[in-house]
């Protein structure tokens, strides 16, 4: 709606002696309602547009009738709609009182008082420990690259590619006070392919290569992650509390 036809509706109030909540109730909706459009924030559907005409006593042209040629009209109209939607909220409440708050593309998460929480900015030791990770993540590249090239390790070398995550993930959980940092997904596929592909039959009891029964040894991950979590919850203690942090006013 335009502003020239939301003045016009406002002097056409007026004019018949209605408040916004007299002509609320008359058109059964809320003074919300009105005010929206008396402020070219939202336009009435044709069924209010007749409604209004009628109770003005006027033609729904002259109501209507506007100056504005069609591309300011469909300028203002799209500058509205990007508003509303900018503007539109869902919010999720949790049992605990929590709430996720949607608008647009921008989410919010808040505790039980409303107050935002944010995911707290890692500390400088764990930059650094995420630094260290990806050169030795390089490094482990270009140790299998060079052992495969002159040594012809290929099929033995990839080894490498787990240490650096896996000691990284281990310093990282006694930083954060944490087991459940540790990496034992890293861990299980290591030590899967390095049994059924390294150790002689005599160790591990039965043929080489035998993928049956070693892919049991992936039980391990959720069962690690299980215990740690049931002491964590003993405990009272929340995976993600060293990630977040409450602002409040």
């Amino acid at each position: 709606m335009t502003i020239e036809i939301a003045d016009r509706l406002i002097k056409l109030r007026k004019k018949n002696g209605y408040s916004q909540e007299e002509l609320a109730d008359k058109l059964g909706l809320s003074r919300q309602a009105v005010s929206k459009w008396e402020r070219a924030e939202a336009s009435p559907d044709t069924d209010n547009l007749i409604c209004l005409a009628k109770l003005y006593g006027v033609s729904l042209d002259e109501l209507l009738s506007t100056d504005e040629d069609v591309e300011t009209i469909v300028k203002e109209q799209v500058k509205k709609e990007a508003k509303e939607e900018k503007d539109s909220s869902i919010t999720l409440e949790d049992d605990d009182g929590s709430k996720v708050v949607i608008k647009g593309s921008h989410m919010e998460c808040l505790d039980k008082d409303g107050h935002i929480i944010k995911k707290k900015p890692k500390t400088k030791f764990l930059l650094w420990l995420d630094a260290v990770d990806g050169i030795l993540s390089g490094l482990a590249l270009v140790t299998y690259i060079f052992l495969g090239a002159f040594l012809n390790m290929w099929s033995t070398a990839w080894i490498f590619f787990f240490v650096p995550e896996f000691l990284c993930s281990i310093i990282r959980a006694i930083y954060k006070k944490n087991a459940n940092n540790v990496n034992v997904a890293f861990l299980s596929i290591f030590t899967f392919f390095f049994i059924c592909l390294f150790l002689p039959t005599h160790v591990v009891g039965f043929p080489a290569h035998l993928w049956h029964p070693m892919w049991t040894v992936f039980l391990a991950i959720p069962v690690y992650h299980g215990v740690i979590g049931s002491i964590n919850k003993a405990l009272g203690k929340k995976d993600e509390d060293d990630q977040i942090e409450i602002d409040k006013p």
